[in-house]
């Protein structure tokens, strides 16, 4: 989707704490397998992210929360979520939260901007 919208879009990768570290009551095999654990220093989630954008070949802008978690905690954003946040500043896509609202989520934001691409004029998901 960066791909194909950044000429119309800023897109942005947020890293935010690790959500299911290898030291987490509940880790994922990624976790385990890159022995990620919760992040104590903002060296460390910076050294996380950056192996994250490597391993996975991302080219797609990235910011990386700061350790007080402000970001994730304002956009509610534990363990993932996608927003699509219009000129005006208000939200024209704002996904659910986990793995069940990632899918519609990017649904959403591909149809805004797809709808934007071809008329110019922003729209409102529902």
């Amino acid at each position: 989707m960066y791909q194909d919208y950044k000429d119309i879009a800023e897109f942005r990768l947020v890293y935010i704490s690790e959500a299911h570290a290898v030291d987490d009551r509940r880790p994922v095999p990624y976790a385990v397998e890159k022995n990620i654990s919760e992040h104590t220093t903002y060296g460390e989630r910076c050294s996380v992210a950056g192996r994250l954008l490597t391993d996975e070949k991302l080219t797609i802008p990235s910011i990386i929360d700061k350790m007080d978690n402000k970001v994730a905690e304002d956009y509610d954003a534990h363990p993932n979520r996608v927003f699509l946040i219009q000129k005006d500043g208000k939200l024209g896509v704002a996904a659910g939260t986990g793995p069940r609202g990632w899918r519609p989520g990017l649904k959403g934001v591909k149809a805004w901007l797809t709808e934007y691409k071809a008329t110019g004029k922003e729209i409102v998901i529902k």
